[in-house]
């Protein structure tokens, strides 16, 4: 089961926290603009869970653009192939 604990952001905006704990599942914490919206996306990753199809998103909503692009050229770029016919000088 979901908790929902209202919150004050800067310049006074309240937004919710959707705390989901589960058993054998990592605990999640999302924030939302309105309760209706933690309700629901919390009753999503509730049946997810239920239903053994749940994949934290953690990881992936955390990185950045510029992190990636660096992960690209270190991983990606080096096995690729090099056209030699065409130098751009």
């Amino acid at each position: 089961m979901a908790s929902f604990i209202p919150r004050r952001v800067p310049r006074g905006k309240r937004v919710w926290q959707a705390h989901i704990r589960r058993r054998g599942c990592p605990a999640q914490v999302r924030t939302f603009d309105s309760k209706a919206a933690a309700r629901s996306r919390a009753a999503g990753i509730e049946h997810e869970m239920s239903q053994g199809s749940f994949v934290s998103r953690f990881e992936a909503e955390e990185t950045t653009l510029c992190e990636l692009l660096d992960r690209h050229e270190h991983e990606m770029v080096p096995e690729k192939r090099v056209h030699r016919g065409s130098a751009i000088d």
